[in-house]
This record gives C-alpha cells, structure tokens and sequence, in this order.
C-alpha cells in the first residue's frame, strides 16, 4: 500500500511541475462535459424546432393541394373568377367546406402557425374573390357570425392585396 502512495505522489508531483494537478484535469473534463452537454442540448432544440417547421409546413400544403386537388373547390375557384352565375348551383354543403379550408387557414396564421404573407400569398386571391362574388353567396349567409374569421382573413387579404407592391419576397417562407 506504501508503493502505491508513493506512486501516486509521484504522478501528482510530475503533473504539479508541468503547471496541472489532478484538480485541474478534473475541471478541466467537467467543462468540456458541460459545453458538450450544452451544444448537444442547443442542436436538439434547433432539431425540435426544425420538425415543427416542417410539420407546419406540410400541413400547409396539404391545405393548398386540397384547395387545387378536390374536384368542387377546384371549380368554384374556377367559377368565382368570373362570379359565374354557376356559383348557385353549387350547394351549401360544398361552400360552408369551401369557407371552411380558408378559415383553417386564417386560424393557422392566427396561431403564428403560419406567416400572414404566404396565408395571404397562397391562398388570398381565391379567398378575396370569394368574398366579393355575389353569386357565390346566394345559398350561404355572407353576415352570419360564422364566417368572422373568413371575413377577417379576407380583409387583411385584401389590405396585403393593395399593398403588395411593397412585399418582399424573402417574407414567403413557412
């Protein structure tokens, strides 16, 4: 047991002369631990973040190809262009759904889950037409308090509209 003191006086007294005691290796590991720990922590949460970007986002253009793929928003898109007398036939049931796929989407950049300038970019032109199409409105009140949310996106929609010429194309990013 005496030899192994020695030994160690021996190792600490070659580590105290090269200017490092047994002490300052430990620190030293417990640092570099931390800012281990630390940049593994700040790389999770950039990761995190980045996966909820990118669920955002798909449900985003989930929301698009619906608007673009279902076979009726498709032709009322087609039909509110012109306020298309066609409009009345289209029942009730497909445009409170119709309104619907925008108020999701107003309530997606209401949450922040979605910025206001690709909410308006993506899918503002349709939503303004929409609102200002009379014959679209025929079957379905237009001031039920229902459909707030829609006429509020609708509104920016169209202030975003008018003042687009000022938007910067670096905005239109999920």
């Amino acid at each position: 047991m005496t030899t192994f003191l020695l030994q160690i006086d021996t190792t600490y007294s070659v580590n105290s002369a090269a200017g490092f005691s047994l002490a300052d290796y430990k620190d030293i590991a417990t640092i570099a631990g931390v800012i281990i720990a630390c940049a593994t922590l700040i790389k999770g949460l950039f990761e995190y973040s980045y996966q909820g970007k990118q669920k955002r986002a798909e449900h985003f253009f989930n929301l698009r190809k619906k608007l673009k793929e279902n076979a009726i928003f498709k032709k009322i898109c087609f039909l509110i262009d012109t306020d298309s007398k066609e409009l009345n036939e289209i029942s009730f049931e497909d445009k409170r759904d119709f309104l619907g796929l925008f108020e999701e989407i107003a309530i997606m950049k209401n949450s922040g889950l979605v910025k206001k300038e690709i909410s308006y970019y993506m899918f503002g032109y349709y939503a303004v037409r929409c609102w200002d199409s009379k014959n679209f409105w025929s079957s379905v009140n237009k001031e039920s308090t229902y459909w707030k949310v829609f006429k509020d996106f609708v509104s920016e929609a169209k202030e975003w509209e008018q003042n687009r010429h000022n938007f910067n194309t670096d905005d239109i990013k999920i």
